[in-house]
């Protein structure tokens, strides 16, 4: 069971983040499924998130989701990813660079019955702030 359900995790991943096939990553979650993310102020059903998931995709060329470790036990998994990408429209905030970014992120899954139930993903903001702003306005996020 920890298999499968590290399995489903890093097949959502590749549908939803990686390829956008939507209609193919819904059939992995349950029909109460909730998303969280540090960056959006809501919890969100699939369809939202879908949305949310696209609005990245489209704002970045070349953008990929690598998983760099996925750790289950249980029902619950954990996945740490490496987001990278050009930011080519405006996204939370952030300006169109050439830059190509990366940074990373944690996600906690919760897993029943072979479906994905809820995840909840912190963004690591201050790496992608520091690649994106000047340095004096990222110490002020921090409040140095």
């Amino acid at each position: 069971m920890i298999e499968e359900n590290k399995q489903l995790v890093a097949k959502f991943i590749e549908l939803a983040w990686n390829q956008g096939r939507f209609n193919l990553a819904k059939a992995l979650v349950s029909r109460d499924f909730t998303y969280q993310a540090n960056m959006v102020k809501i919890s969100m059903n699939f369809d939202l998130a879908s949305k949310a998931i696209e609005a990245v995709r489209n704002a970045m060329d070349d953008f990929e989701v690598m998983p760099i470790e996925i750790i289950a036990e249980g029902n619950k998994v954990v996945s740490q990813s490496s987001f990278c990408g050009t930011l080519v429209k405006p996204l939370y905030g952030f300006k169109p660079s050439d830059k190509v970014i990366t940074f990373t992120a944690v996600s906690f899954w919760e897993i029943k019955h072979g479906h994905i139930t809820s995840v909840n993903t912190t963004l690591d903001y201050l790496e992608l702030s520091r690649q994106m702003l000047k340095e004096d306005k990222v110490y002020e996020l921090i409040d140095v």
